[in-house]
């Protein structure tokens, strides 16, 4: 991989890029990530909101036990200081025992905290995983209901890249995204003030890194907002490329194109290993910044903190300058998680705005609100001056009128691109003609229930594709209410009843995909 990205320089990957981006049919774009996106992200979390909202109570809980640690430790010390001072208990047993209930204590009270874990992790898990469901259930049923030109139009690896790796990007947004704000930005605040608390002094002498934390963070969302958007776009061609391949197989080996087709599935490659490698530059310069700040504070609290100790300003003594070590410690954790966070959150977002734009679909053959379900037909077709095109500015039929009467054996005869299976189509209500009607029996087709249409039609295909299952299952496809005798009756109508039975099992022989 490093020899590729030698010989593709920065310069040439950013030259194929363009040159690919000319030659696609979905336009690119970039922008950066709005709110109603979240928005909406958010409606479909909402009917989980109680599962959701317990499982956030749990993480809140959880955390505040844990930062009651640097109170026990600080506890301690100062004890022990004090002890060593000749300033506590009289007897060394009595030390000993105070220390150890102390210690109890602490252990108690993490005791509870992992309880609280297990429980928080199965209940945010549950919802998360619901709300894929129903993400993925959502898409599903769309393209269901997309018309043929939604599938003419958009390549498979699109479709398959939207319904996996989009999906799957939404995955830990959708599990632990609310918990992560809401505990976050408690921890944050509650360090702050614990810091706060344990001396003003040493809040304020690294309380100047906070405006420094906030510009950091404000340009690296916006900058990685749009990397990220534009990483998916690309991941997304190589998916398409491969599926197209695969597919394509046997007339890439029949053609001898293996080597052209492994040089362009290389270069699209090449950019997206080269998007991947310029999203972890920015990731390798804001996590190594966010630990320098974290250590500049913990410097400044140790030096600072024991310049008060040694002069004597801090009456709690060194228990003090430790709790507030770890509870700077605590302020920095949220801002670190942030930033992987922001990883994740952009990434989904991305990966959001693809998913719902493919929701917000619409399907460009749908039944009127008006449509009414299409009577028992006779099977009288007749078009009435159909232009038709699959691209509107590009008809293949034009002012297309005939008739063809129930029991009349119809041929269309034509060169290859001359509308043949367009007709077809159009009887069959896959797309939706520009000018005139076709009608059945009379009817209009635009104006009936599609699916009434298509129960008392069949479509015998050129090539019939065979889903992964049993002969029988594939016969029954059509009519899954038929029983074993109907199906058999009719592979015994169309002939095939003796080539099926010389199968090794039959009609139970297990076909494999495309059969």
């Amino acid at each position: 991989m490093t020899k590729i990205l030698t010989i593709l320089t920065r310069r040439r990957a950013e030259k194929l890029q363009r040159s690919v981006i000319q030659s696609e049919d979905e336009e690119v774009r970039y922008r950066p990530i709005e709110w109603p996106l979240i928005q909406r992200l958010l409606r479909v979390l909402w009917p989980f909101r109680r599962q959701y909202a317990l499982g956030v109570a749990l993480g809140v809980l959880m955390v505040v036990l844990e930062m009651m640690s640097p109170l026990y430790m600080m506890h301690i010390i100062n004890y022990v200081t004090a002890v060593a001072a000749g300033s506590g208990p009289r007897t060394p047993h009595a030390a000993q025992w105070h220390i150890v209930w102390i210690v109890l204590a602490w252990g108690a009270t993490l005791g509870v905290s992992l309880t609280l874990q297990r429980f928080n992790i199965l209940i945010m898990t549950r919802a998360g995983e619901a709300v894929q469901f129903i993400l993925r259930k959502s898409l599903f049923e769309k393209l269901q209901r997309l018309s043929m030109s939604f599938y003419d139009r958009t390549k498979l690896g699109r479709i398959i890249s939207r319904c996996t790796s989009d999906i799957a990007s939404l995955r830990e947004i959708n599990v632990w995204g609310i918990q992560q704000v809401v505990v976050n930005l408690l921890m944050m605040f509650v360090a702050a003030i614990m810091l706060c608390l344990t001396d003003w002094r040493l809040f304020l002498s690294i309380c100047w890194l906070g405006p420094v934390l906030y510009v950091l963070n404000n340009r690296y969302r916006t900058k990685i907002g749009f990397m990220y958007q534009y990483l998916r776009e690309w991941f997304t061609r190589v998916s398409t490329n491969l599926a197209e391949n695969i597919t394509g197989m046997r007339v890439v080996t029949a053609f001898n194109r293996q080597e052209p087709n492994l040089s362009a599935f290389n270069s699209l490659q090449v950019i997206n290993t080269t998007n991947n490698v310029n999203v972890a530059r920015v990731n390798g310069f804001y996590q190594p910044v966010l630990e320098l700040i974290r250590f500049i504070g913990k410097a400044t609290i140790l030096v600072f903190g024991g310049y008060l100790v040694v002069r004597g300003y801090i009456s709690t003594g060194v228990g003090a300058v430790v709790a507030a070590f770890m509870y700077w410690d605590w302020f920095m954790n949220p801002i670190i998680n942030f930033g992987v966070f922001s990883n994740q959150l952009m990434m989904a977002l991305a990966g959001a705005e693809r998913v719902f734009a493919m929701l917000d679909t619409p399907p460009e053959v749908q039944d009127l609100p008006d449509a009414y379900p299409l009577p028992r037909i006779q099977g009288h077709v007749k078009f009435e001056s159909v232009t038709f095109g699959y691209f509107p500015n590009r008809p293949v039929l034009h002012d297309i009128s005939f008739e063809a009467h129930p029991g009349q054996m119809v041929a269309l005869v034509g060169a290859t691109g001359s509308g043949k299976s367009s007709i077809v189509s159009l009887v069959a209500r896959f797309y939706q003609a520009q000018q005139g009607r076709v009608l059945v029996d009379g009817h209009d087709i635009r104006h009936v229930v599609g699916k009434t249409l298509n129960q008392q039609t069949s479509l015998v295909l050129q090539a019939n594709y065979l889903f992964a299952g049993t002969v029988m299952e594939n016969i029954r496809y059509a009519k899954p209410d038929a029983d074993d005798s109907q199906v058999i009756q009719a592979a015994r109508d169309i002939g095939s009843y003796d080539a099926i039975m010389m199968l090794v099992k039959g009609f139970d022989t297990e076909v494999g995909e495309r059969g």
